[in-house]
């Protein structure tokens, strides 16, 4: 292993954070705003950035810039829907095929989005991964739909509101069998991962009876799953008697149940939440005092989701060093961002049959959008790498690669941002460190560096290289840019984000 990977590896196995600080990053000679920042924010908060969005993330600085970011994924509200959005099971009685195509669509569609638009689609798959459903499970695709447009649409909002509504979803409710919890015979499961899951954490702060008691204070709401019927509410399986959860005794309904959570276990709730989304969205290790100032800031917000984003990432903490490309990509991570970069417009340049390819490469690599593995979710980190997944990785980003030369206007873009790096250079020297800048965020060791400008130079005499005809212009160069890709993605540092 290089030693720059060497470094970075032993630095997001084993070296704690700095000391942290949530006051505002102010740029100084240490720590400026450049481009390798603003690409650090957007490759954390959606999927990478192209070359414009990092000029104007100069121009705008680091407070403003994730002011706009956010405010405008949380303005985007809910998607709209397809036009399949309320079928029922006997909408597919003529082509059942059509459930197969549908689910297609809407993965096409999130993927699209977290190339296009990127810092939404990247919140809702936080979200996807916390409140877990899974579609080989839940079966029917309204409800799919259901669940899709709840995750954007409570993405940036409260968070109280957010996990009340996720557990009236029908499609939560056939996976963690809200249909089989009536009066006289509560099913636990909802109830325990509402506590262990999805507000508190596990073991921290319920016990076994709080479950039991949560259970049938949950009671009432249902969804015709075999017929995917919207979920509706049955007074008749409600369980309408005092319940005690927590040690305080009431006649619960599935909202007071919800708002409990809230008020008896507020501390509980926030170091839970903030901490996830520290680990997701930052590092691993969570510093303590940040960590602990994040969950205040989520308490005094009245569960408000933005206010804590916008002091997450605004912050000092967040820019320091030792964060940037210190996070192990996801397989969409390691996919979609090398089409983003090279300014890929799925609308116009991504012909839809490479969309079921890169499903199933992310699929393959342990990304199967729908369908984490268990309610748990994926659980990243190391476990995204393994012998298989490496090489995998390795051969799928080199298919993403080699489709960036198959589009002229993409092909186009590749030179251009050559040409705008570079000050239209005609050095190898020169235009391969900045391009290797810009894809992977970092700068390689010497050596590294000499395969890079190798693997650029590859097909190309020496010789045009040394009398100085050759140039960016020459056709030859966006292929060039993509053989030096080749070489990238199956570097260690490739790896990170």
């Amino acid at each position: 292993m290089p030693a720059t990977a060497r470094v970075r590896f032993h630095q997001f196995q084993a070296a704690p954070p700095p000391p942290g600080s949530l006051q505002p990053y102010t740029p100084s000679a240490a720590k400026p705003w450049n481009a390798l920042r603003v690409a650090h924010v957007y490759r954390r908060l959606g999927f990478g950035a192209t070359y414009e969005q990092i000029q104007q993330g100069l121009q705008l600085g680091p407070s403003a810039l994730i002011d706009q970011l956010l405010d405008d994924a949380s303005n985007l509200g809910s998607p709209l829907p397809p036009y399949w959005a309320g079928y029922t099971s006997d909408d597919y009685v003529a082509d059942p095929n059509l459930v197969f195509v549908h689910r297609d669509e809407l993965r096409r569609r999130w993927m699209s989005a977290m190339i296009q638009e990127g810092i939404q689609a990247k919140m809702a798959l936080f979200w996807h991964n916390h409140f877990v459903t899974e579609l080989n499970e839940v079966g029917c695709n309204n409800y799919l739909w259901d669940y899709f447009n709840l995750l954007h649409e409570q993405a940036f909002g409260n968070f109280r509101t957010f996990a009340r509504l996720m557990g009236q979803n029908p499609a939560m409710l056939a996976y963690l069998n809200g249909n089989q919890n009536r009066v006289g015979s509560p099913n636990e499961n909802y109830a325990r991962e509402l506590m262990e899951l999805f507000t508190m954490g596990e073991s921290n702060g319920y016990t076994q009876n709080d479950i039991v008691e949560m259970a049938r204070a949950l009671t009432g709401w249902r969804a015709a799953s075999y017929a995917c019927m919207p979920a509706y509410f049955d007074d008749a399986y409600f369980d309408n008697t005092p319940k005690t959860i927590f040690g305080e005794t009431s006649n619960y309904t599935f909202n007071s149940a919800h708002n409990l959570i809230f008020t008896v276990r507020a501390t509980q709730v926030s170091q839970f939440i903030t901490g996830k989304l520290y680990k997701f969205f930052l590092y691993q290790k969570p510093d303590a005092d940040v960590h602990a100032g994040l969950a205040e800031t989520f308490r005094n917000s009245n569960w408000e989701l933005l206010p804590v984003l916008k002091q997450l990432f605004k912050s000092e903490h967040f820019f320091e060093d030792h964060f940037m490309n210190a996070e192990i990509k996801s397989p969409l991570e390691t996919l979609l961002p090398l089409w983003k970069m090279a300014g890929v417009v799925p609308d116009q340049h991504i012909p839809e049959d490479w969309w079921g390819a890169v499903a199933y490469w992310s699929y393959q690599l342990g990304q199967d959008i729908f369908n984490p593995p268990n309610v748990a979710g994926w659980p990243g980190y190391h476990k995204w790498l393994n012998e298989s997944t490496l090489t995998a990785r390795w051969n799928y980003a080199s298919a993403m690669a080699y489709r960036l030369t198959l589009v002229e206007e993409v092909r186009s873009n590749l030179r251009n941002i050559a040409i705008d790096l570079s000050n239209d250079s005609n050095d190898p020297a020169v235009i391969v460190p900045l391009l290797v800048e810009f894809f992977t965020g970092q700068q390689l060791d010497p050596i590294q560096l000499q395969a890079a400008i190798i693997n650029f130079k590859a097909n190309i005499p020496e010789n045009y290289f040394e009398d100085g005809s050759w140039t960016l212009a020459w056709s030859e160069a966006p292929y060039q840019i993509v053989n030096m890709l080749y070489y990238l993605v199956r570097l260690p540092e490739f790896q990170l984000n």
